[in-house]
């Protein structure tokens, strides 16, 4: 970014996040096509970079929320195939057409509505339909689905089906018997559509093992290094590293307080630095007073609130501070992972990143 800040930092291993990626492939079975979910901005760190590295891994199918995010990838590529989660809200269909986008179809209104929109051309647009089985989200309900699989060759009639999808609610805990009775109820509804792509599991499923493969998974938040299920063991690599330079630091006598509200409140003398980030970059107000960041092997205590635009550190330890003026301190990264920063303010990692903000000055490894 031209005119990010040139103190923060939040470096992108592209090369990790591909590794990932290439890792949840050898996982699958061998025909099982692995998609990727690249809604809102790729999670938050730049689709126009991350889509082209998936990509170059041979990454061919690839899921976005809005109508809006499908155009922006077809901006970038114009080969893949790119789904629209979020179905049919748009009101010009010939947007899909245009741009050779699928949508991933609710409910029978909406199919009602694309079958009418194709009975005018000769080419059938591409469809998925998604069946809910237990999120209660998106999604045919069982009445809708009932209808669709009773009434299938006079409803689908112009449209060219690709892919039936559902959801899994509880993914992210192995133990859940609820992953099984949705898995059982996909299954009874793709016997009826049999010459589709069949698929169920988001990052957490594919950890459910193979019989939750069916022939697509759609990872998210593991090809960018998020822990996906409860307890889960480090499975893929660290893919963002947030780093920051000071921009002062000075020294505090006992008794003073430090940031809004005087949270902290100095037993001794004490050298303290301040940094330029803070949650109008994403970086929650959670961490005020809860939060270590690091410096090689040095660990750091975050002390008083985060602000919109700063957050201070304990530096007493340090005794020569000229040597540590312009160094990159870490917030998050292979000392500090996502995964353990997330649970330090109870929040899951697709939060995280998500949330990181636009302030910073990102650098792409690759």
């Amino acid at each position: 970014m031209k005119n990010a800040d040139q103190n923060t930092f939040l470096d992108i291993n592209l090369k990790s996040l591909s590794e990932n990626y290439l890792k949840i492939k050898k996982r699958v079975t061998k025909n099982c096509i692995v998609a990727a979910t690249v809604k809102s901005n790729a999670y938050g760190l730049g689709v126009n970079k991350v889509l082209p590295a998936l990509i170059r891994s041979k990454c061919k199918h690839f899921f976005v929320a809005s109508t809006d995010e499908a155009m922006e990838i077809r901006k970038i590529n114009k080969k893949v195939e790119v789904f629209i989660l979020n179905g049919l809200v748009l009101e010009d269909l010939n947007i899909l057409s245009k741009y050779k986008l699928i949508p991933v179809i609710n409910n029978l209104k909406q199919l009602r509505k694309i079958e009418r929109y194709q009975g005018k051309f000769c080419k059938k647009l591409k469809i998925a339909i998604h069946f809910d089985t237990g999120m209660s989200r998106l999604g045919l309900d069982k009445n809708e689905t009932a209808k669709l699989i009773k009434n299938q060759s006079k409803l689908i009639k112009n449209s060219d089906l690709v892919l039936i999808m559902s959801h899994l609610a509880c993914a992210d805990d192995p133990k859940r018997k609820k992953n099984q009775s949705q898995l059982n109820e996909f299954n009874k509804i793709r016997k009826h559509f049999p010459n589709c792509l069949h698929s169920i599991s988001n990052s957490g499923g594919v950890l459910l093992g193979r019989k939750y493969n069916l022939n697509m998974v759609r990872p998210g938040i593991s090809i960018y290094g998020g822990n996906c299920q409860i307890r889960e063991r480090k499975h893929y690599k660290n893919v963002v590293s947030l780093k920051s330079k000071l921009i002062q630091i000075r020294e505090i006598n006992k008794g003073d307080t430090v940031g809004y509200g005087a949270t902290f409140k100095a037993k001794k003398k004490m050298k303290i630095g301040t940094f330029a980030i803070g949650y109008g970059d994403g970086f929650s107000r959670l961490f005020s007073n809860n939060c270590k960041i690091y410096l090689n092997n040095k660990r750091i205590n975050l002390i008083g609130r985060v602000s919109m635009d700063s957050v201070t550190v304990d530096l007493s330890e340090f005794t020569n501070l000229k040597q540590i003026s312009n160094k990159e301190f870490e917030f998050i990264g292979d000392k500090n992972p996502i995964n353990t920063v997330c649970a330090s303010i109870n929040t899951i990692p697709y939060e995280i990143l998500t949330n990181l903000g636009k302030r910073y000055q990102r650098r792409y490894i690759s």
